[in-house]
């Protein structure tokens, strides 16, 4: 089964409800991810965080949340894990169809760049995973992994490569105006913002990486 987090950063509801409504799937709201859920009309299956961040409103309904059926995770306040990852933790046990996360970007940069980080724990267990917003989606690659997006699918104009945990070796892109045949990304010898702004050209672009952890960002503006 696909699993959908939704956290509390920035959420466009438009995105969420066609992600939501695409086929059936597991949602786990991320502490203030319940704000939203409520505001989206839906109950999410799990509920999980220390709930600091939510309204009000949402923390005295927390109880009749659960007679409603849904698991509530109550955190520590006190943790060395965010409530996202907690969330994370929670959808890898529930399937390997895919992890789809909403309201994982916005102003706090701290949270996006560690929401971004998330996509690797994903990976390593063998799980695709995918951040979305109204304007882009990220993913992630690893060592001789490759990625296909079709021009006709793809979430935006621009498609950009960064180098994550370190510099990727071998990296290429086919189908795309800048192609890229094993390069290096984020090595000493600099190349750091080589892979921004790629468009794809042909009927569908893949991308690979040979060695390292590599995002996959495309974006519509």
């Amino acid at each position: 089964m696909r699993v959908i987090i939704i956290g509390g950063g920035s959420l466009d509801m438009e995105t969420a409800v066609r992600i939501l409504r695409e086929e059936k799937s597991f949602v786990i709201a991320a502490d203030r991810g319940l704000d939203y859920c409520r505001l989206l009309h839906i109950l999410p299956d799990v509920a999980v965080g220390d709930f600091d961040s939510v309204s009000e409103g949402t923390k005295n309904m927390l109880t009749l949340f659960e007679h409603q059926g849904v698991q509530i995770v109550h955190l520590n306040p006190i943790k060395d894990d965010t409530d996202m990852e907690s969330a994370l933790s929670i959808g890898l046990n529930i399937g390997k169809d895919g992890i789809i996360i909403l309201g994982g970007t916005g102003t706090r940069l701290d949270h996006v760049l560690g929401n971004m980080s998330l996509l690797k724990e994903a990976d390593d267990r063998g799980c695709p995973a995918a951040i979305y917003d109204s304007k882009n989606r990220i993913r992630l690659i690893s060592s001789g992994e490759s990625i296909t997006i079709k021009k006709s699918e793809q979430y935006g104009k621009y498609v950009s490569l960064f180098p994550l945990f370190g510099a990727c070796h071998g990296v290429s892109a086919t189908g795309v105006y800048y192609p890229l045949d094993k390069a290096d990304v984020g090595t000493g010898e600099g190349y750091y913002t080589l892979t921004i702004s790629n468009e794809i050209t042909e009927d569908e672009a893949e991308f690979s990486v040979d060695d390292g952890y590599l995002l996959v960002i495309e974006a519509k503006d």
